[in-house]
């Protein structure tokens, strides 16, 4: 089924709402339509902010199947552009990370500033005969929150602060990136559509049987879990108890519209992104802060975020084989037990059903 042919009505009971098409999960036309439709026109997380501490330096990306860079101007600023030379479209930079004050294409030796100016086109007129529309680097938005820098493909988009929302007051309350140390970063990819991951991520309806340790590390009856339209995203306001070595303290977890996962708390912080490879498939982007001198004491905390991280990737695998056999077509999401996932796929409904 595409997008486009299935109607969320579906005569439900109270309380109830059918499911996203099971096709959905796995039907190349709708992995196409998403890309154009949801990640193309949403903010996406890039780097931290201090890889891009100095002129020149840089980071290499995909967004919604576009390769891009991030790089630090000589005047400070950030700018992004299309990862690719006028010329004939071949990569500029290889690289994951650099610096480099000069972009040079590696194919016919086409040279560009760091503010997208062509500078030299070895055998062609300059750039002012070449007409600067014709020539220069093809810019894509930038811009930094709480040590984070994102990208967006999309000019009309809100800009970085309004599509966070009430995000940014709830970071406001928790240790800002600049006062921790970076931990480190995991990269991993999983057989399931990311659609499947986010399902999940939006709810607590499986915490007790998916990730039963870490249920038993929170206070009973005091997880709260609502949407919140102002950002899009869903948010647990959860306890965690005290242990040996560790206090009783609180955090706040967040799935953000379409993809993003940030996990704050009284002295840590985690983020996730989620990276739509193809229908079924998915690559997973995981970065850790910690107190400043206290990393060997965090590393349990970072193994015990992995090990969560793996059991959700390992249901939803399992859930993705079921949505791939063919039998389920669709089934019902509690609005009373999976607010966020019902939520979350209101969203790509109206992503999708809604005019271009």
């Amino acid at each position: 089924m595409a997008a486009g042919q299935h109607s969320a009505s579906g005569g439900a009971p109270p309380g109830l709402a059918p499911s996203l098409p099971a096709s959905w999960y796995r039907d190349p036309a709708v992995f196409a339509r998403e890309k154009d439709r949801i990640f193309a026109r949403h903010w996406t997380v890039i780097a931290r902010e201090e890889q891009l501490a100095a002129p020149g330096d840089f980071v290499t990306d995909t967004i919604a199947g576009c390769p891009v860079f991030v790089a630090r101007q000589e005047s400070g600023t950030l700018a992004a552009y299309h990862n690719l030379c006028r010329h004939r479209a071949s990569p500029l930079l290889t690289e994951r990370t650099g610096r480099r004050q000069v972009l040079r294409c590696p194919y016919h030796g086409w040279t560009y500033g760091l503010d997208g100016a062509l500078r030299k086109a070895p055998g062609f007129p300059g750039r002012e005969a070449l007409g600067p529309a014709n020539c220069d680097l093809l810019p894509v938005r930038a811009a930094a929150w709480n040590g984070l820098v994102f990208a967006c493909l999309d000019p009309a988009a809100p800009d970085l602060e309004a599509w966070l929302g009430e995000i940014v007051e709830i970071a406001a309350g928790f240790p800002p990136l600049e006062s921790l140390a970076f931990l480190g970063e995991q990269r991993s990819e999983g057989a399931a559509d990311w659609k499947a991951y986010s399902d999940n991520s939006a709810e607590g309806y499986h915490l007790p049987h998916v990730h039963k340790d870490l249920s038993a590390e929170l206070v009973r009856d005091a997880t709260e879990i609502r949407n919140y339209e102002r950002g899009q995203f869903v948010g647990f306001s959860v306890r965690y108890k005290a242990s040996p070595g560790w206090p009783e303290s609180r955090a706040f977890w967040i799935y953000k519209y379409p993809a993003l996962l940030l996990h704050f708390s009284e002295t840590e912080f985690n983020l996730e992104r989620v990276i739509p490879l193809a229908p079924g498939r998915l690559a997973l982007r995981r970065w850790f802060w910690c107190p400043p001198g206290e990393e060997e004491k965090f590393q349990v905390v970072m193994e015990e975020s992995t090990l969560v991280m793996r059991e959700d990737l390992a249901i939803c695998e399992a859930v993705q084989r079921n949505l791939e056999a063919g039998v389920y077509r669709s089934g019902l999401v509690s609005q009373e037990q999976e607010p966020g996932t019902a939520y979350f796929q209101r969203l790509v409904r109206e992503a999708l059903e809604g005019p271009a």
